[in-house]
């Protein structure tokens, strides 16, 4: 490049050279490291699926860790191994191995000091993975609990299945959780239709909700969101898993066309992230 007189090209040179510089060591920055240098406020990174990292002062929650490489389209943002350098609490909605991972879990068992929360539906995965009692806390639905300073609700979730029927092996003692963490309530449904225990809870925060056909759909998605109207609305169960003919009931995901049908102050509440991306949670 040649400098002109007044040398603006050699500054445009330096400017374009700092930025790919700064791009590139901000591609560098780990996962993990986010989690561990989060100090201010209640972080959350979407890792995935129905995987989600929560951190609030020292506490570090996980919801449906899925980090398998398998059939996701991308390698997960954050290993198992490192996960269970900061994990306290795993919660486990149910027993299917894209939420209850059993490769993930094993090393969360070995490498880790957290609880599993899990439904009675999961005890004999539990006992599988050789999850000795005083790392697990059971949860029944409509039975709140505390743990490790946090308030737990087990909400009943009623698992779904291909052309919108209920799963023939629907288990009642699956659940979903509304977590109080330091007064922030975060819904995380699991996999279940639409319920009148979905609508009846109050004062929910921030909402994951899985917009698939064998979960809440499109309309049943729109209905859950207007009914609670939370501060932080966050798709998920979508754009993680690659998707056939057989995964399609299940792996894909209509974030897009629930938010269309929103009104415009829910609209502006709406997060579509990326895997590994962090929001704070004021």
């Amino acid at each position: 490049m040649k400098t002109s007189p007044d040398g603006k090209s050699t500054s445009l040179f330096i400017i374009i050279i700092l930025h790919l510089s700064f791009s590139a060591f901000a591609q560098e920055i780990k996962l993990i490291d986010e989690i561990r240098d989060h100090n201010h406020g209640t972080g959350l990174w979407w890792v995935g699926h129905n995987g989600w990292i929560i951190k609030s002062g020292d506490l570090v929650i996980s919801t449906d860790i899925l980090l398998e490489y398998g059939e996701r389209i991308n390698p997960p943002r954050i290993s198992a191994e490192e996960l269970a350098t900061v994990l306290d609490i795993s919660f486990v909605t149910h027993g299917h191995n894209d939420h209850f991972n059993r490769a993930v879990s094993k090393i969360l068992l070995e490498k880790s000091n957290c609880i599993f929360v899990l439904p009675g539906s999961c005890l004999q995965i539990a006992e599988e993975l050789g999850i000795p009692d005083n790392r697990l806390q059971i949860a029944k639905p409509r039975e709140p609990f505390e743990i490790m300073g946090i308030s737990v609700n087990p909400v009943r979730a009623i698992h779904g299945n291909a052309n919108f029927a209920i799963y023939y092996d629907a288990n009642l003692q699956d659940c979903g959780y509304q977590i109080n963490v330091d007064g922030t309530t975060f819904l995380q449904p699991g996999d279940s239709y639409l319920l009148e225990d979905h609508l009846f809870l109050k004062h929910v925060d921030v909402l994951f909700f899985s917009p698939t056909e064998h979960n809440m759909y499109i309309d049943r998605s729109v209905i859950l969101i207007n009914a609670l109207n939370p501060d932080y609305i966050f798709p998920q169960h979508h754009g993680t898993i690659q998707v056939t003919d057989q995964s399609r009931f299940w792996a894909k995901g209509y974030p897009d066309e629930v938010k269309i049908r929103l009104s415009q102050e829910l609209k502006e509440k709406y997060h579509i992230l990326g895997e590994g991306d962090k929001m704070i949670i004021k």
